[in-house]
């Protein structure tokens, strides 16, 4: 049996191992449950948390730890656009930061004018 999904879970190997392999959305927040992270599991659950979990890059330590909360839906791209879109509306329009630190920059080059 999985735990309640909409609840704020410890994001641990020890949790993260009890998870389903299947289609989800999740959400990543830090210790006072700011969300820091949100994004599609393409498929595996299980798998997408243990990556993020053991890529110090994309996920750094943070005092308290890491929580998640997900959803399950074979309709992944869907629930992340409405997710996104629910935070940028509460945040000025703006993405979690690691999205934001996961969006392609534009490059701005110099133009030449012979």
């Amino acid at each position: 049996m999985f735990a309640d999904s909409n609840a704020w879970q410890p994001l641990t190997p020890e949790v993260i191992a009890g998870l389903p392999e299947a289609p989800a959305v999740f959400e990543v927040a830090n210790l006072v449950r700011s969300v820091v992270y949100i994004a599609r599991a393409e498929g595996k659950l299980r798998e997408s948390l243990t990556a993020l979990w053991q890529d110090p890059v994309k996920l750094p330590v943070r005092p308290g730890g890491h929580f998640f909360r997900y959803e399950l839906t074979t309709r992944e791209e869907e629930a992340l656009q409405k997710r996104l879109t629910a935070y940028r509306t509460k945040h000025q329009g703006q993405l979690p930061p690691i999205n934001r630190d996961a969006e392609p920059r534009l490059r701005v080059a110099a133009r030449n004018v012979a």
